[in-house]
């Protein structure tokens, strides 16, 4: 289940990318679960977020919104948050 939400975080950041990849690092420290990489470093704006949460719920089936990664900083709280509802 860890690595499926973790392709899920994957999915949802080049989503949020418009199709482009994460970089190198970025990408490593999702799939590795690396809890200190924080949600600032992923650089994203508000559009960004919405395309983030939209392509988390079609590939979850949970709905995350905006308002939910605001209570956050770190990416792993989102991972967390996924583990739970699923």
């Amino acid at each position: 289940m860890v690595s499926q939400i973790r392709d899920i975080l994957l999915n949802a950041v080049s989503a949020a990318r418009y199709g482009v990849p994460p970089k190198t690092r970025i990408a490593e420290a999702i799939a590795g679960g690396d809890r200190q990489l924080t949600l600032d470093e992923l650089e994203f704006d508000s559009l960004s977020w919405m395309e983030f949460c939209i392509s988390v719920e079609l590939q979850s089936g949970q709905e995350l919104s905006p308002l939910d990664i605001e209570r956050m900083d770190y990416v792993f709280q989102i991972e967390d948050w996924l583990r739970n509802r699923g």
